[in-house]
């Protein structure tokens, strides 16, 4: 009876001990408001940004003259997780025409580069001087189907699982009608697990929010616009609905950041759970001019404190009629 005994008490002082590591949720500790930086870094229509280390970034530029990517420096305060500041340092390009880089994400132990384009819906890997070297990921049939405008915006890495992950914009024809301000449809999509190595692809749904707009636009884009793998192999993903009326006067673009874990195990249709960390809305009007169309996402510095630093950055046309700029922000974040 004893040796039960203390048997039960070990297998308590477990759960007591494990349990709440297991409860532990993300959580916003700060959300610094978003900065521009237009002395120092051109104007540009930057959709994707990965860390290289040393406080050097890879950003790609969708409407770059030639494929391939800018560096930057970033210099981030490491006690509150505020941008300071943003240098341009180089484009790097192999003087191929631009795939409409969307997503991108370096692998530290092969020291090479992923990027993903809507141009042609591959992902296709660079060296670090942006010469193509003919790999890329092999995708699931189901992403034959997407459309130049509405593909593969995003792109993330868990260097743990050595998993690729992707996803489609927009909702594929064979899952329903796609998201507009006028229908209140809400997306459906499918996210893409790829092994680094052998392995097929596993296909996870993932449902969004409905639209909150509900009139015509004259332009419109609700769609999942970036991905980014947690430190504790959980994605991030940045849902954005971006409305802009005739006028353009009562823009806004709606951000909201959800968690999910992609070793969930579901059914086939039934779509992974999610929980909302945090949302914002920038808009253009008379008296506000902070539009800003977040696209790019990754993680930044761990903190004094241990917390962890989300950038993002948007993209603005190349600054549109002199009116948008090239914002980016940051959160952090830690486990509570």
């Amino acid at each position: 009876m004893a040796i039960k005994g203390n048997r039960f008490r070990l297998l308590l002082l477990l759960a007591v001990c494990v349990l709440p590591l297991w409860s532990q949720e993300w959580k916003v500790v700060s959300e610094h408001s978003q900065r521009s930086f237009p002395h120092s870094v051109p104007a540009g229509n930057y959709s994707g940004i990965a860390p290289l280390g040393d406080g050097l970034y890879a950003v790609v530029d969708d409407k770059a003259k030639e494929d391939g990517f800018h560096v930057m420096r970033v210099a981030i305060d490491s006690l509150s997780g505020e941008i300071l500041s943003v240098v341009h340092d180089r484009f790097v390009g192999n003087g191929q025409p631009n795939r409409d880089s969307e997503g991108i994400v370096y692998l530290r132990d092969s020291e090479r580069l992923w990027i993903s384009g809507e141009a042609d819906n591959q992902v296709r890997e660079y060296t670090l001087d942006a010469q193509p070297t003919g790999r890329m990921l092999s995708l699931p049939e189901s992403y034959a189907h997407l459309s130049r405008l509405y593909g593969l915006e995003s792109l993330a890495y868990d260097a743990i699982s050595r998993t690729f992950y992707t996803v489609n914009e927009s909702t594929l024809p064979a899952d329903g009608a796609r998201a507009s301000s006028a229908n209140g449809k809400a997306n459906l999509l499918r996210i893409a697990a790829i092994p680094a190595g052998e392995g097929s692809p596993r296909e996870l749904f993932y449902q969004m929010d409905a639209p909150a707009a509900h009139r015509t636009a004259a332009q419109y884009a609700m769609g999942v616009s970036e991905l980014l793998v947690l430190p504790d192999q959980r994605l991030l993903v940045l849902e954005r609905e971006a409305f802009v009326p005739k006028g353009k006067i009562g823009a806004f673009v709606a951000c909201k950041l959800y968690v999910v874990d992609p070793r969930e195990s579901t059914a086939s249709s039934r779509p992974l759970s999610k929980r909302l960390l945090c949302s914002w809305r920038t808009k253009l009007n008379l008296t506000a001019r902070g539009w800003a169309n977040y696209e790019g996402m990754c993680l930044g510095p761990r903190l004094a404190d241990g917390s962890q630093v989300i950038i993002l950055l948007s993209d603005s046309q190349a600054r549109y009629a002199g009116v948008l700029k090239d914002w980016w922000k940051t959160l952090v974040i830690r486990k509570e």
